[in-house]
């Protein structure tokens, strides 16, 4: 599966939704250069189906009155959410994306993932920003520990470093890649030429 996330702009979604692109990802975390509501011309994103809404430990009131808004069925959670903000979520329909944040082997050890209130995972590089960083943590850190659970693979994600995703074991429940800074112009402008090199590619 592809994600592409932190999308802003509607004449450039209308440029990247002519691909097989899986996931729009569309970020609501306002100390994001990518957060959606800076456009005052956002409301495209109500008519799309396949998106995720993004949030970083924002109150949960607000993220349910934003999924109405906006008619989000997915949420990716990109802070220190817990368990039970999760099952919230989830109780009420919504398909939950958890993120965890991994910059070392011990970064990844210590992580207490939510196994039964998340429906996928997804690992990202851990930097100041919570993602968007362009930077990749060591792929290969994925198969020291076991998790049964399909996850999304995000940070610093590129053209040049499609090929090392084959360091992941097969068994390790790889299920989409989470594409972001290193496929932009600009921070939420994607650059589609780029876009249209990837799925080209023989991965």
């Amino acid at each position: 599966m592809i994600k592409v996330c932190g999308i802003t702009d509607e004449q450039n979604f209308s440029e990247l939704k002519k691909y097989p692109i899986d996931y729009f990802g569309f970020i609501f975390y306002d100390k994001s250069p990518r957060y959606i509501l800076n456009n005052p011309d956002h409301n495209f994103i109500k008519n799309i189906n396949n998106k995720v809404a993004v949030f970083v430990n924002e109150e949960i009131d607000k993220v349910l009155s934003v999924l109405k808004t906006y008619k989000f069925s997915y949420v990716q959670l990109h802070g220190n959410e817990g368990s039970d903000y999760c099952i919230k979520l989830k109780k009420k329909g919504i398909k939950i994306i958890k993120s965890y944040l991994i910059r070392t082997q011990e970064d990844f050890k210590s992580i207490k993932m939510e196994k039964e209130s998340a429906d996928y995972f997804l690992f990202d590089y851990k930097s100041d920003n919570h993602g968007g960083s362009g930077k990749s943590f060591d792929w290969k850190i994925l198969n020291n520990k076991l998790y049964d659970k399909p996850f999304f693979l995000s940070g610093g994600l590129s053209l040049d470093n499609m090929n090392n995703i084959k360091t992941i074991d097969d068994n390790k429940m790889l299920y989409g890649l989470d594409l972001n800074s290193k496929f932009e112009i600009s921070p939420g402008l994607k650059d589609v030429k780029k876009i249209s090199k990837l799925f080209n590619l023989n991965l």
